[in-house]
C-alpha cells in the first residue's frame, strides 16, 4: 500500500506542477486539460485508500461539486452563466463538506464551537471583514451571491473547526488547516476579481487551493483510520 501511495502521490505532483505552470504562463491549452484532473485524482486517491462506511458518499460529493465548479469556472469569460454555474458549484461543495465534517469520521459528543460558542466568533470576524472590504465593489446580484458563498466558505472552515476534540489531534489538524487554505485562496480570488489586482494572483489562488483539497481530503482519509469510538 505505501508504494501505491508512493506512486500516485508522485502522479498527483505532476498534476500540480502542470497546472501551476499552465496558469503562471496562461497557457489554456494546459490549465483546461490539467484542471480537472485536480478533484479526479483526490476523490480517486480517497476512494483507493478507504474502506466503504457511513457517509463516505458525503465526502465524495463534496469533491463532485468542487469538480463540477471547477469546469464552470474554466469559461467563467465566456458568460455570466458559467461564472454562477461555477460558483454555484463551490456553494453546493461547501455545505456538502459541512455535512462530511459532521457525519463523517467523528467521534461521540459535541464538537468545540457546539460546546463553546465564542469560538465562532473568529470566523465571524471574518465573514464580516472580507464583505465589508468587498461590498464598495459589488454591483446587483453579486453582492448576495458573495455574502452567501461566503457564509458557506466560513461555515466549512468553522465546522472543520468544530471538530477538535472529537477527532484524533493529527486529522483535526490537517483537515482544519485546509479549510484555512481554502478560505485564503478564496479570499484571494475575489479581492483580485472584485476589489484590487494582486501580484501572481493566479500562481498564489491555484496553490492554496490544490494544497487547500488535498488537506481537506488527507485529512478525512486519516480521521477514518483513527477515529475514536
Amino acid at each position: 500500500m505505501k508504494t501505491k501511495s508512493i506512486i500516485l502521490h508522485l502522479i498527483f505532483l505532476v498534476i500540480v506542477v502542470l497546472e501551476l505552470i499552465g496558469t503562471v504562463n496562461g497557457s489554456k491549452w494546459l490549465d483546461y486539460p490539467v484542471k480537472p484532473f485536480i478533484l479526479i485524482w483526490i476523490a480517486a486517491y480517497f476512494l483507493i485508500m478507504t474502506k466503504p462506511q457511513p457517509y463516505r458518499w458525503l465526502v465524495m460529493l463534496a469533491f463532485f461539486f468542487s469538480w463540477s465548479g471547477d469546469l464552470f469556472l474554466m469559461f467563467g469569460w465566456k458568460s455570466d452563466m458559467f461564472f454562477f454555474a461555477g460558483v454555484g458549484g463551490f456553494f453546493l461543495s461547501q455545505v456538502t463538506y459541512i455535512q462530511a465534517f459532521r457525519k463523517f469520521s467523528v467521534g461521540q459528543g459535541k464538537g468545540l464551537i457546539a460546546r463553546k460558542p465564542l469560538w465562532a466568533l473568529p470566523f465571524l470576524i471574518y465573514l464580516v471583514g472580507i464583505y465589508v472590504l468587498l461590498y464598495p465593489h459589488l454591483e446587483g446580484i453579486m453582492k448576495p451571491v458573495v455574502a452567501l458563498y461566503a457564509i458557506s466558505l466560513l461555515g466549512m472552515s468553522a465546522a472543520a473547526f468544530n471538530r477538535m476534540g472529537l477527532i484524533e489531534p493529527k486529522s483535526f489538524w490537517i483537515l482544519f488547516g485546509g479549510s484555512v487554505f481554502f478560505v485564503i485562496s478564496d479570499s484571494l480570488l475575489a479581492i483580485n476579481k472584485f476589489a484590487t489586482p494582486i501580484p501572481n494572483e493566479g500562481f498564489m489562488v491555484m496553490a492554496t487551493y490544490m494544497l487547500a483539497q488535498y488537506l481537506i481530503m488527507l485529512g478525512l482519509l486519516e480521521g477514518s483510520q483513527t477515529i475514536r469510538r
